[in-house]
């Protein structure tokens, strides 16, 4: 039995269902196993790609959306004047309550978390050409974070970490980081007047003044080749 979106695919390559994730996944230029992962449910497409879909598919950019539902929902549905805060997503009408617990009446036990091109550079505000797609995750694998990025140094491999925020270093954890230099995931060590960052993609260790680096959040898990 084909799901919703399976069926506009099919409608959509004129009734033949064979071929349509390779030749919807050529015209958006992101991979057939992407759209796989749309059509099983076990991503969401951002905005920006749903509303290239509305285009192909001849849709209003909600009825779209709507092909992902009932699990599918967008935090971005209403016209806004600013960036959307990772932490205003976590609102009930926004569906982003990565920190509910789960005794709480009415929790999900899934969470969805954008993941990201990059680290906002308002962070922790976002903005929607900011997010390449939504994950759901049971909300035991999220371990409280709020988003996903790649690791930009390592771009033979599809490194994405899940990061929660955090305002401190922590010594000898796996930090999202920010330099003089710009963003990076490392090991944490800080010694007495400096703080030492192991890069996660490897390479050698860089010490900084004590000062010099900012904590942007823990990395909680790590998923290699995720696509």
């Amino acid at each position: 039995m084909i799901n919703k979106f399976e069926k506009q695919l099919e409608k959509w390559n004129g009734g033949v269902l064979r071929g349509a994730q390779a030749k919807l996944a050529r015209l958006l230029r992101v991979s057939t196993a992407t759209v796989a992962l749309w059509a099983t449910g076990k991503r969401r497409p951002s905005k920006g790609y749903a509303a290239q879909m509305a285009q192909l598919f001849g849709l209003d950019a909600y009825d779209v959306m709507r092909l992902f539902a009932p699990t599918t929902t967008y935090p971005d549905l209403q016209p806004r004047h600013a960036p959307l805060s990772l932490r205003d997503a976590q609102s009930p009408e926004n569906t982003y309550s990565a920190d509910n617990k789960p005794e709480e009446e009415g929790a999900s036990n899934s969470v969805s978390l954008p993941l990201l091109a990059r680290v906002p550079e308002a962070y922790p505000a976002y903005d929607e050409s900011d997010v390449v797609e939504w994950w759901t995750l049971p909300r035991r694998a999220a371990r409280g974070a709020k988003y996903l990025v790649r690791d930009a140094q390592t771009p033979q491999r599809d490194d994405l970490y899940l990061i929660k925020p955090a305002g401190e270093l922590i010594d000898g954890a796996v930090m999202l980081v920010r330099t003089g230099g710009g963003h990076l995931i490392a090991r944490v060590r800080q010694e007495r007047e400096s703080v030492v960052l192991r890069p996660q993609a490897g390479g050698r260790p860089q010490a900084f003044p004590a000062g010099g680096v900012q904590a942007v959040g823990a990395a909680v898990r790590k998923i290699t080749d995720a696509e």
